[in-house]
């Protein structure tokens, strides 16, 4: 099993710095204490890679903008970068470029949907991976469906609901994926003749359209070659020039720009500068009016309510209602000094508050009356403005009759010349917008041809793997037999406690130990060395297999959790034993530095064993930073 994807590094883009995590083929382990960022690692390269959302970290709100994730398919580096906090936000993605050694400037979007979009992150994942588009109960299989037998966090340990077998909605797509995993012929080659039925039909659409645009382009004498397009508007782009260069040397030499029509044109363009002067002014003065309106109509409505005010003061107060005046409702009886409606207590205003409130109306009054005026002068100088304009327009337009009168002089004996030239000239505009038209056209046609390449590139691939499925002789009941021993062989050698039998059910498909469900045995540690057995044995037996779709990465969160993970544990749970932690761990590091060229497995944990050799913790925090190590992910907060 060759890896086919692989992870280079992670980084937060942020305002003040980059936080960059590097990672290496095999065993990268990843420790600190609590609340340092350790699992926020594993869960922003899962959303890289589609997740719908991650958790609202406040430091890294404060911080950072985006993260970018840069992994390996194939020999083929891709960077993909993420907005943060902004779930709905498309994905960009960006390809190495082996001449220039180093990241294109240009990228591709792709949007955080169904893989059935062939426009989404999920459907260029799996395209990358040579994985075929199959659905599984008419939902289409995505890069998500693969990849959550790639990342374990603790919380779906601690819930003992294995890849959420207990929900239905998800639950029915984990068989079949794990199936299609482990290259299972009956479920996949199914799938692969149904694909290969709907790709003929694409195909042969694909067809038909290049066809009818031959036929078309034949009917219309356009079927031209492309370089012969480019030469043909070339040379009209020349006659072009010809023409305009004669036509402006007849102008130029005729007596049209004589000293008469020049001071025609002079006094015209002042005319214009002077209009369009004045016009300025006037939308000034009548932008500033609307804005004095609207003040004007603020203090008419302020004196209104001063005048409700005093109004009010002993008059509509003592006003009884006996039905409500919004819904006709029938009101209870108020009791004295209390208001019909509401109930709060009615209160007269002092003699001071009165005569504050006249003081403010006559205030507002002069203000108004003084704003009114103020409008009034401007309406006059809008006017003035107005009548400024309306002379100079009359004035340009004599002018302009003046001019026309003497250019139709000077040029009568040229017109026809003039005017033979002109036409030329749309002719050619004509001729130039047919060939840009035809080019379009063979644009089109070079690029459905494009795609039907493509489309048979896909097809033929396809029919391969048809026909290698068809070729193999694989028994699927025996690749699970083979998943149940090392699955067994793996927790025996996590010296798995009271270890009478460890299996994989051949209907469901999900671990059995001492013959019950593995979310039967009653102990969270138990859990924890059944799960991360579950799916390193699934890696191993993928590695065993001729060809499978396992990414060959497998990310494992928080490892010790409910295992005696610190050598002085005095807890009397049988899974708490520190030497059932160290065995697993040096387990997991034994395989993934046996396997460095086929796997990469990042594991997580708040302490570590001796059996991690020091090149192989990629990052390690400490929760303070005082010791050259670290504080965290976000290390430079205070």
């Amino acid at each position: 099993m060759a890896q086919n994807l692989y992870i280079h590094s992670l980084t937060l883009i942020g305002y003040r710095k980059n936080y960059i995590v590097e990672f290496k083929s095999g065993l990268n382990f990843i420790t600190g204490p609590i609340a340092t960022g350790k699992s926020s690692i594993l869960e922003f390269i899962n959303y890289a890679l589609g997740s719908k959302e991650h958790k609202d970290y406040l430091e890294v709100k404060s911080s950072c903008t985006d993260v970018e994730l840069i992994i390996e398919i194939s020999n083929i580096k891709y960077k993909i970068v993420r907005p943060l906090f902004f779930f709905d936000r498309p994905f960009k993605v960006y390809t190495w470029d082996l001449n220039e050694q180093g990241f294109t400037e240009d990228f591709e979007i792709y949007e955080v949907s169904s893989p059935r979009n062939d426009n989404s992150l999920s459907n260029f994942l799996l395209s990358k991976l040579n994985v075929p588009e199959i659905s599984i109960a008419n939902q289409a299989f995505s890069f998500r469906d693969l990849f959550k037998y790639c990342y374990v966090n603790q919380s779906s340990i601690d819930s003992e609901d294995l890849l959420n077998e207990k929900y239905f909605a998800s639950n029915f797509k984990r068989k079949p994926t794990l199936e299609i995993i482990l290259n299972s012929l009956n479920e996949l080659l199914h799938q692969l003749k149904e694909l290969r039925k709907q790709k003929k039909e694409d195909l042969n659409k694909f067809h038909e359209r290049r066809n009818s645009i031959i036929d078309f382009l034949s009917s219309v004498d356009l079927d031209k070659k492309p370089n012969n397009i480019i030469d043909e508007k070339n040379k009209l782009i020349i006659r072009k020039e010809e023409v305009t260069n004669e036509l402006n040397e007849i102008k130029q030499n005729s007596k049209v720009k004589d000293d008469y029509t020049k001071s025609l044109e002079a006094q015209i363009f002042i005319y214009n500068r002077d209009i369009n002067k004045l016009r300025n002014i006037h939308q000034e003065i009548f932008d500033y009016n609307n804005k004095l309106i609207l003040l004007r109509n603020q203090y008419s409505n302020e004196s209104v309510k001063y005048d409700y005010l005093l109004m009010a003061q002993g008059k509509i107060q003592n006003l009884e209602f006996e039905t409500c005046p919004s819904c006709n409702a029938e009101l209870r009886t108020s009791e004295f000094g209390k208001c019909a409606l509401c109930g709060n207590e009615l209160t007269d205003l002092e003699s001071e508050e009165i005569a504050a409130l006249n003081l403010e109306k006559k205030r507002l009054s002069s203000k108004t009356k003084e704003l009114i005026e103020f409008i009034e002068k401007q309406h006059h100088e809008l006017k003035e403005v107005s009548k400024e304009i309306e002379i100079l327009v009359k004035k340009r337009a004599k002018s302009e009759e003046k001019l026309n009168t003497a250019q139709q002089v000077f040029i009568s004996p040229l017109i026809a010349k003039i005017e033979e030239l002109n036409r030329e000239l749309g002719e050619i505009d004509k001729q130039i917008e047919n060939v840009d038209a035809t080019n379009k056209v063979q644009l089109e046609l070079a690029e459905i041809s494009n795609e039907i390449r493509i489309a048979e590139l896909r097809f033929e691939d396809l029919v391969k793997q048809i026909v290698d499925l068809e070729n193999e002789d694989v028994n699927f009941d025996l690749i699970i037999k083979q998943l149940s021993k090392t699955f067994y062989n793996t927790l025996k050698s996590f010296d798995f406690p009271k270890l009478s039998d460890a299996y994989i059910d051949e209907k469901n498909y999900l671990p059995y130990v001492r013959n019950v469900k593995y979310d039967n045995l009653g102990s969270g540690g138990a859990v924890t060395l059944i799960t991360i057995g579950y799916f390193i044995s699934i890696l191993k037996t993928c590695m065993q297999l001729k060809k499978t779709y396992h990414p060959g990465l497998l990310m494992l969160d928080t490892i010790g959790k409910n295992l005696g993970s610190a050598e002085n544990n005095t807890d009397e749970d049988e899974f708490r034993d520190h030497k059932i932690f160290r065995l697993m761990v040096k387990h997991l590091s034994d395989f993934a530095n046996q396997n460095r060229d086929k796997v990469q497995l990042i594991l997580i944990n708040n302490n570590t064993t001796d059996d991690i050799a020091v090149e192989d913790i990629i990052v390690q925090f400490d929760g303070n930073g005082m010791h050259g190590i670290k504080y965290g992910l976000i290390d430079d907060m205070l």
